[in-house]
């Protein structure tokens, strides 16, 4: 469904991404995990391009995107993204900001964006929070909101940028799994997170990122069970897998 071609990205002489090609079928749920710095979080933008890529090519279904930014716009229509820090409107309610997408984007009249958002916020679990306003959620009630708002233009794609690094621990779980919800109904995902334990369960294959380059990639049993790369093997020996 995306491929992306020779991918790089500096930022001034700060070289960030490093040639870096990837595949992802319909269907597949792939995690990017590494270390601070080794790139993962750049490489989940520049595909959506909110960083813009020095060179490489980005593909989906096979056509070449991003020469435009009508064509841009129209990508990311079907590729949705999901960021750290929620990305919500605070003057809007937590509806009101699940229906934006559908009636900006998509020119949805009102009673058709509501009835799609009233869905996504029920499949979340917060049917009963509609006329709350962001800052009265806990951040987990904020993530699953903003999961809400990507499902509700349909996406063929939804791309995951840490979405529970901001979270308090105890509010982690419930994030988790809506996204495994969703991983069970098909939706195709690429995930960058530190939840080793979620990646391991959730994920189809595992890539790991180090230096700007992917070091590894894998079958999860691959990546956590038989590491290859003396550097994933230290990685994951400073992590907590469970």
């Amino acid at each position: 469904m995306i491929e992306i071609k020779n991918l790089h990205k500096s930022f001034g002489k700060l070289k960030v991404i490093k040639g870096v090609d990837f595949k992802i079928e319909r269907g597949e749920v792939v995690s990017i995990i590494g270390s601070s710095g080794s790139g993962k979080s750049t490489f989940l933008r520049c595909i959506n391009f909110l960083d813009k890529k020095d060179k490489g090519k980005i593909l989906f279904n096979g056509k070449v995107v991003g020469k435009t930014p009508f064509e841009i716009n129209k990508f990311r229509a079907k590729v949705g993204m999901v960021f750290q820090n929620f990305n919500l409107f605070s003057n809007m309610t937590i509806l009101e900001n699940v229906m934006s997408g559908p009636r900006i984007v998509q020119k949805k009249t009102a009673e058709e964006a509501e009835k799609i958002a009233r869905l996504y916020l029920t499949k979340v679990g917060l049917e009963d929070k509609v006329d709350t306003y962001p800052d009265m959620l806990s951040g987990g009630q904020k993530q699953r909101t903003a999961i809400a708002r990507t499902l509700a233009m349909n996406p063929d794609v939804i791309l995951f940028d840490e979405p529970t690094s901001a979270l308090d621990p105890e509010l982690v779980g419930e994030v988790l799994v809506t996204i495994k919800e969703l991983a069970e109904l098909g939706m195709t995902m690429i995930i960058v997170t530190h939840e080793m334990a979620f990646a391991k369960e959730v994920s189809d294959r595992v890539v790991f990122f180090n230096e700007g380059k992917i070091a590894e990639i894998g079958t999860p049993d691959e990546i956590f069970n038989h590491p290859k790369h003396e550097r994933l093997q230290s990685f994951l020996d400073s992590v907590n897998l469970f």
